[in-house]
């Protein structure tokens, strides 16, 4: 590759974060694809470099220079991005992508890649199923992000069902653990309702296999998944200890001193935040989150209901979950500072928020709202994902050989967040998208019933 002159040339490139971490080559050669006119985002620094020319080929990258090849294979497609910023491909480090009663997995997709986002940590799927829609698309077998996923979630008392599991026991979870490892999942996702001795026997047995657990609240406590050990922690809620109450009243009610013990505990066990933080938002401000323009993006049906159940809120339950949220950025922002790593997910509650896709710009616009800077929010979509998953450095750096995800917005994200939305461009593993057709093609997937 050649050498880029000045900072462009002694700089980590940020821009395929999410590039290389799967080695999979993809099936059928691509057109080679050249980038003109663009600069660079290094997320890492929070800086932009200089424009360059980016050359992909057969999907990955080629080179970057500060000039274009003299000359370009037969059949290349030529991107010219004069005054656009180049930026890493997005991550979702909680998406739901599996098919619902009304949507179609494709649903799920392309509504993330037509947003950018060309890497997803699925959680709570069908564990056959979600290991094989892993591997179709690293190899390029359908048109998706790159996945990493869990098998069913592990709860206690869960109904039967597809998704979940029922783990009443510390040797039920051990067992289904070891299903699940022996499957070749990458996570092992607990949920709310299994207290602390089960979790701490999911996470022996995961660490076995060498497969990370997430955990989220609710019958332990945040500080209870810091002592088992778990990877990443779901949702900001019960962070001292488990009930009585609501989720909502215990943050207000925590004390600094208690809340500082469990910051220092967070950061020194290295356990990465995934705050679902547009969630919490919406049930603080519902008159907001009514109002969201991703909203349209959504099947008729499912956007009436949601933006029905936001009015039936009572006062009272808005109210707490203000104070909540007011007490989980204030902590937010004292982790991050710590040093503490936090990765943006949207999850996808089933009555459609957040959007999916779209639902990630509305998870960085919440954690600046937070008081995170622009720059620590795009590494919450880009660099601590990566590193959450288990990639190499947590970036890679842009050389030959990197799978070539990246996207082209037009703006400047790192003074308005809400400009990384404005995407002209998806590359996603060297194909060249375009988001408009890929929004055409997720509402195509949506049956009749539900448009």
């Amino acid at each position: 590759m050649n050498r880029l002159h000045g900072t462009l040339g002694s700089a980590t490139l940020a821009v395929a974060a999410l590039g290389g971490i799967l080695a999979a080559q993809q099936p059928v050669a691509k057109a080679p694809v050249l980038v003109t006119g663009a600069r660079i985002l290094d997320v890492e620094q929070g800086r932009y470099l200089p424009p360059a020319a980016i050359f992909v080929k057969d999907g990955r990258i080629a080179n970057v220079a500060p000039q274009p090849p003299a000359s370009l294979p037969a059949g290349a497609t030529q991107v010219k991005a004069d005054g656009a910023v180049v930026v890493p491909g997005l991550f979702d480090a909680h998406a739901w992508a599996a098919p619902t009663g009304d949507l179609d997995a494709d649903y799920f997709y392309l509504m993330a890649l037509a947003h950018g986002v060309t890497g997803v940590r699925v959680l709570n799927v069908r564990t056959n199923w979600g290991v094989s829609q892993r591997d179709r698309a690293a190899s390029g077998a359908i048109l998706a992000p790159r996945i990493w996923t869990s098998g069913r979630g592990i709860n206690r008392g869960a109904s039967p069902d597809r998704w979940l599991f029922d783990a009443p026991s510390t040797a039920s979870a051990g067992d289904e653990v070891a299903r699940q490892s022996a499957a070749k999942v990458n996570w092992i996702a607990g949920y709310d309702a299994i207290g602390p001795d089960i979790y701490a026997a999911i996470v022996e047995g995961a660490r076995r296999s060498g497969v990370r657990v997430s955990g989220m609240p609710g019958a332990s406590s945040m500080a209870d998944l810091a002592s088992a050990g778990v990877s990443s922690i779901e949702t900001l809620a019960w962070p001292i200890k488990a009930g009585p109450g609501s989720a909502d009243s215990a943050w207000p009610t925590a004390s600094p001193d208690t809340l500082s013990t469990l910051l220092s505990r967070l950061v020194r066990a290295r356990v990465t935040l995934v705050p679902l933080m547009a969630a919490a938002r919406a049930r603080a401000f519902p008159e907001e989150a009514s109002k969201d323009p991703s909203l349209a993006l959504l099947p008729d049906g499912r956007r009436a209901a949601f933006v029905a159940g936001l009015a039936k809120l009572p006062k009272a339950d808005v109210a707490a979950a203000r104070r909540s949220w007011t007490s989980q950025a204030a902590f937010l922002r004292q982790f991050v500072r710590a040093g503490g790593k936090v990765a943006a997910g949207t999850g996808f509650d089933l009555g459609g928020y957040p959007v999916p896709g779209a639902g990630l710009h509305t998870e960085l616009a919440a954690l600046v709202r937070a008081g995170l800077t622009q720059g620590e929010a795009l590494r919450a979509a880009t660099v601590t994902p990566a590193e959450l998953v288990g990639a190499k450095q947590g970036v890679t750096s842009f050389t030959p050989g990197t799978e070539a995800n990246f996207i082209i917005v037009s703006g400047d994200p790192l003074k308005q967040i809400e400009d990384l939305a404005r995407i002209t461009t998806v590359v996603r593993a060297g194909e060249v998208l375009d988001p408009k057709d890929l929004l055409a093609r997720a509402r195509r997937t949506v049956g009749p019933a539900s448009k």
